[in-house]
């Protein structure tokens, strides 16, 4: 508890730390634990249900496929809970991304000469993800009143006056503030790991993230129209 305080108070010195002596396990296990116990609670509801069952039919119908009645039917019988898992930014959270991004910052460092351990990277990126499981603290009430597990923390919220369906909306939609936050916390941790600026890395992690958000926004609007 007391590392992932550190994390949001006092964001600089503690990944320092976790750089200069890596510990992660147990906070990944309380993270994990954290991000999964509100989201049992919500598709354990009736609301909650029927919430992902209409992400799962947003989803297919932005990327240009239809649900019949029979496709509706069967979804409401047995709801697509990976669906939750996998839409708003909650992939970000995923053990397998976790370990993805973990080798990408030891890429980044040794990009600039320097070297960073797999146990530092790992604890820099469990850390991180301190802020993508607050986001879902915040979120999980919200999801219930509104009947929506559509992320209500992206950029298109923040930034309304695009059109539905349009490729900046898209885009934008795509981008969690909760996940600007992350990647400002991964760079902190890879600056440790090298003695550069760590805007040198939050640039670069941004256009990444961008990059995947504009494809995907992309490919919603050729695929599904507007």
């Amino acid at each position: 508890m007391r590392r992932i305080a550190g994390v949001l108070r006092h964001p600089r010195s503690t990944m320092a730390a976790l750089v200069a002596a890596p510990a992660f396990l147990s906070t990944w296990a309380l993270l994990l634990i954290l991000w999964l116990v509100p989201a049992a609670w919500l598709l354990s509801t009736d609301v909650g249900r029927q919430a992902l069952v209409d992400e799962r039919v947003r989803v297919v119908e932005a990327f240009g496929g239809t649900v019949d009645d029979g496709a509706y039917a069967a979804l409401q019988q047995s709801p697509p809970w990976f669906t939750y898992f996998t839409s708003g930014g909650r992939f970000l959270m995923a053990p397998p991304l976790t370990l993805l991004v973990a080798f990408g910052l030891i890429g980044l460092a040794r990009a600039d000469g320097a070297g960073m351990s797999l146990p530092a990277a790992l604890a820099v990126t469990v850390h991180a993800t301190t802020v993508l499981v607050l986001g879902e603290l915040v979120a999980t009430p919200l999801h219930y009143l509104r009947e929506s597990i559509t992320s209500p923390t992206n950029l298109a919220v923040v930034l309304p006056g695009f059109g539905d369906g349009t490729l900046p909306a898209r885009m934008f939609g795509s981008i969690e503030l909760f996940g600007l936050w992350w990647l400002w916390l991964l760079a902190l941790g890879v600056a440790t790991a090298t003695g550069k600026p760590s805007r040198r890395y939050a640039v670069r992690l941004l256009a990444v993230y961008a990059g995947i958000a504009a494809l995907l926004a992309a490919v919603m609007t050729v695929a599904g129209g507007s």
